[in-house]
């Protein structure tokens, strides 16, 4: 390992823990913007009762938001581990923090990051669905009532999958590289040579071996 290698590899490591802090204040704006968007939206909606179906917007713009933000955290983990994994082997001593922090994590994420997230996501998505439940069965036009219906709908199903991307962030492994390792010291079968009319199968299927004469071709 050389001096250049190492620094090479501190550089890229600075960068990277750079791109993971701006992503960190990425998604604590992500945060932010949901509970003011979602206050905003849910204090419009319910002082003037005529407005209440703008709650729908709740369980769509959660999700799209929720989807940033587990977006956030899996680009964090992928750059952490490929700095785990690629750059610490090559700086002398290693760079410990991200081994260390991964054998000693805080056992209270359940309670610290994990329900918050969920109330703020996609446990306001529930309570703008559950108050808007009645716009279905108000008595008003058929077109109505299946809009309603469809937008309702399909607000449940994205904060089903808020929840999903959640839970999804919280138990997903670290990404491996199992098959990548396993297939790098493997050299590449070399491609099979296409016969050419009037060329025998035995000069086509494999080249002759060293030192055995190469037979005439016909």
């Amino acid at each position: 390992m050389t001096d250049i290698d190492a620094q090479g590899a501190l550089a890229e490591y600075q960068s990277l823990r750079a791109e993971i802090d701006s992503r960190a204040k990425f998604q604590q704006q992500i945060v932010g913007l949901q509970l003011t968007l979602t206050s905003a939206i849910i204090a419009f909606g319910l002082s003037r009762p005529g407005f209440l179906a703008v709650l729908l917007i709740v369980p769509l713009s959660s999700y799209l938001l929720c989807g940033r933000y587990a977006g956030q955290r899996t680009a964090m983990r992928w750059t952490t581990r490929y700095i785990d994994e690629e750059l610490a082997p090559r700086v002398p001593g290693g760079l410990g923090w991200g081994a260390w922090s991964q054998a000693n994590r805080r056992p209270a994420r359940l309670l610290d990051w994990f329900l918050p997230l969920l109330i703020c996501f996609p446990g306001v998505s529930l309570l703008a669905l559950g108050w808007t439940v009645r716009l279905m069965i108000a008595h008003q036009a058929w077109y109505t009532t299946a809009g309603f219906v469809i937008v309702w709908v399909v607000g449940l199903v994205a904060t089903g999958i808020s929840v999903y991307l959640l839970v999804d962030v919280l138990h997903r492994p670290a990404p491996g590289r199992a098959s990548a390792s396993r297939n790098a010291g493997l050299p590449s079968a070399p491609a099979p040579r296409t016969a050419r009319p009037g060329t025998p199968a035995t000069l086509a299927s494999a080249p002759p071996a060293p030192g055995e004469p190469v037979p005439p071709v016909r």
